[in-house]
């Protein structure tokens, strides 16, 4: 059966209006790159990757059966790229919330982005999800790069654990990278449960909640933080 086309067939420069100047190869190459991830994220999110092959990722995107293997050389390869295109997906929606500063503050936000984004069928999510689920595999061909995607999420929010300690708002003796294990292990887990067929997991209850349970287990004054309004979202 014809792979299912996923994104519209786009020529070279056939959306550019009349008289414009050509794209460069960098300009055309950076765009077929952005459509063949797409393209394998939202395969990845509705069938999982152990399936999936160059060839259809090529013609989902709506480019030649060849053209994944041209930009990425191998199936691993295009794995590797594709965990780090959701993570800027992901840090892109976090740059774009409510401006935050180092520290506790930039933890909830984490937390609000993750658990409210507007994505319905929450793809990004599901891939990863699904990435890290067949990386635990014996012999898994992606292992060590999702291994590595982790650990730069933890760093992330373990720098900012950080940050807050020096800064006075979160108390000195807790531990940064397993404190960032910990939210990252929450927030995971409760996004397994709500992507379960005919799940009832609301949302704005466990972010609330979530908020909560991170602003009395690590600030240094609760009460400073407990009556802020969630950010907007």
């Amino acid at each position: 059966m014809k792979p299912k086309i996923l994104i519209p067939p786009l020529s070279v420069d056939a959306a550019l209006p009349p008289g414009a100047p050509r794209r460069t190869q960098i300009e055309r190459r950076t765009q077929a790159e952005a459509r063949l991830l797409a393209a394998a994220r939202d395969i990845v999110a509705r069938k999982g990757w152990v399936g999936m092959t160059l060839a259809e990722v090529g013609e989902a995107a709506g480019y030649s059966r060849g053209l994944a293997a041209h930009h990425f050389g191998s199936k691993p390869q295009l794995l590797r790229a594709l965990a780090s295109h959701i993570n800027e997906n992901f840090m892109r929606e976090l740059g774009g919330s409510a401006p935050t500063q180092e520290g506790l503050d930039a933890l909830l936000g984490f937390v609000d982005t993750y658990l409210g984004r507007s994505d319905a069928l929450w793809t990004n999510t599901r891939a990863l999800l699904l990435l890290m689920a067949e990386a635990i595999t014996d012999n898994s061909e992606t292992g060590e790069d999702l291994a590595l995607y982790n650990q730069s999420v933890l760093g992330f929010l373990a720098q900012h654990f950080r940050a807050g300690i020096a800064n006075g708002d979160i108390r000195q003796e807790v531990n940064p990278t397993s404190s960032a294990t910990l939210i990252v292990g929450a927030l995971r887990g409760v996004m397994l449960q709500k992507l379960l067929k005919n799940s009832a997991i609301d949302l704005i209850a466990i972010k609330k909640e979530m908020r909560s349970m991170l602003v009395r287990s690590f600030a240094a004054e609760p009460d400073k933080w407990l009556n802020k309004p969630l950010n907007a979202k």
